[in-house]
């Protein structure tokens, strides 16, 4: 993340560092940390050199082997947004989503089975 760090401070590229996969109704310590980077177009003085920092930050991560975009996105009309993770850090954080959605499922299939339960007797 060093690296990727130094990269982002000597092109100019606006970053911050985040802490994914602890969701606030799912605490069971679980994080890994990455870099979220946007490309805001309302604090860009020229659309062409924001556009060159967004060319030149895709072929960096690219060719680096341990580091992936994790998630990516744009918000508004057209602000892309980048979340930068270690590759093993990222397949981690996949694993821990689908085993929160695992649980999610199964308490919300119990749920139903107990309404059920509960309507069938009192009928």
């Amino acid at each position: 993340m060093k690296k990727i760090i130094e990269f982002l401070k000597e092109n100019g590229i606006e970053y911050k560092t985040v802490s994914l996969g602890n969701p606030y109704y799912y605490n069971d310590g679980f994080t890994v940390q990455g870099i979220t980077v946007r490309f805001d177009y309302e604090l860009a003085k020229d659309m062409q050199e924001l556009h060159k920092k967004e060319d030149r930050f895709l072929k960096s991560i690219k060719r680096r082997k341990n580091y992936c975009i994790g998630h990516s996105g744009k918000s508004g009309i057209y602000i892309p947004w980048y979340t930068v993770l270690n590759t093993d850090d990222f397949e981690r954080l996949e694993e821990h989503e689908r085993r929160i959605q695992a649980d999610i499922e199964k308490f919300w299939q119990e749920d139903h089975e107990r309404r059920e339960r509960q309507k069938s007797a009192a009928m």
